[in-house]
């Protein structure tokens, strides 16, 4: 029985998801080490992972679908922030990561600055 979820699915979900905080510039690239930002991927990466949550839905085990739900949540408002900060020019700092409110205890989303 499948009770914490098809590991190839978390998988799947977690690759995309790391591809994306990459393409953010949240990570350093796998291959570079480096941060890279490259939006225009991301966006694709996040709508991957919007679409994988449209057509599974109603066929994901509970632990499944809160990956995969908190993962596209967590991404689309990284990614917000990102293009946020790329229209009001882009100051040479390091990434603030959004810490969405379920995860932070119930209260307003937190941005950790570097």
């Amino acid at each position: 029985a499948r009770v914490e979820g098809d590991f190839r699915f978390l998988t799947l979900v977690m690759s995309l998801a790391t591809a994306a905080w990459s393409q953010l510039g949240k990570i350093p690239h796998p291959s570079t080490k480096k941060l890279e930002k490259d939006l225009e991927q991301a966006n694709m990466s996040i709508d991957f992972l919007r679409m994988l949550l449209e057509k599974t839905k109603g066929n994901l085990q509970p632990k499944e679908e809160e990956l995969l739900t908190n993962t596209v949540t967590d991404l689309e408002m990284n990614f917000a922030d990102e293009v946020a900060k790329d229209q009001k020019s882009g100051a040479a700092k390091g990434p603030d990561i959004i810490i969405p409110s379920g995860v932070a205890g119930g209260k307003a989303p937190d941005i950790i600055k570097p």
